[in-house]
């Protein structure tokens, strides 16, 4: 199944990754940033209805100097250390959000077409990093804006095993810009999907659907 889920993102294809039914529980649709288009933007709001985020590997953050937001704000708001606790975080013991961007050629940077255009430019500054320096992050982008960034933490599922590292790490494995574009799929009962419905979307669209655990014993063995 991987495998498969490998070429389905390398031909641009959207797969879904289901993390855990005793961490989240939620099923992500995932698809690589440098094919994401205003129609993968589209079919992710209405068939997915969650946040519509854009991860980057720690190292890339580091190079451009993102923080995870909940630095920035534990170091600059004066309740910021009570406002960051996660001691009652059900699932995890810390978040992957950065900050929030628009690409500077974008009008106000919320419609399909803006948010695919932010992605993509996203996925060529971290296709062409090597190259680039902090300053020319702020020439094409502004913040705040409307595509969250996460930052997938550094050796992937050796300190979190979260919707952002297996996305980013099964892009890098499809040997694509290690960025996803992901995108929690929400059901009308006001909850989340569960994994029954998304497999039931899956096998009706004919997409992949793996599993955290799928990815991180992929992981294991070949690491």
């Amino acid at each position: 199944m991987i495998s498969s889920a490998l070429q389905s993102l390398r031909s641009g294809k959207p797969v879904l990754i289901f993390d855990s039914s005793d961490r989240e529980g939620e099923t992500d649709i995932v698809v690589a940033s440098q094919f994401v288009t205003p129609q993968i933007i589209r079919m992710m709001r209405k068939n997915g209805g969650g946040l519509i985020c854009t991860t980057i590997k720690s190292c890339h953050a580091r190079k451009i100097g993102l923080p995870l937001l909940e630095d920035l704000y534990s170091s600059n708001l004066s309740i910021g250390n009570a406002l960051t606790d996660t001691n009652d975080m059900k699932y995890d013991k810390s978040s992957t959000f950065s900050i929030t961007v628009n690409s500077r050629d974008t009008f106000t940077g919320i419609p399909d077409i803006d948010r695919a255009k932010t992605v993509n430019h996203i996925a060529d500054f971290i296709g062409n990093i090597k190259n680039e320096k902090p300053e020319d992050f702020a020439r094409i982008f502004r913040a705040p804006g409307h595509i969250h960034l996460l930052i997938a933490t550094d050796g992937y599922f050796k300190n979190r095993r979260g919707h952002t590292e297996l996305s980013t790490y099964l892009v890098e494995q499809a040997g694509l810009i290690p960025s996803a574009t992901i995108v929690e799929m929400l059901s009308d009962s006001g909850y989340s999907m569960t994994y029954d419905e998304t497999k039931k979307y899956a096998d009706e669209n004919s997409l992949d659907i793996i599993t955290g655990d799928e990815i991180i014993k992929y992981w294991g063995e070949n690491h």
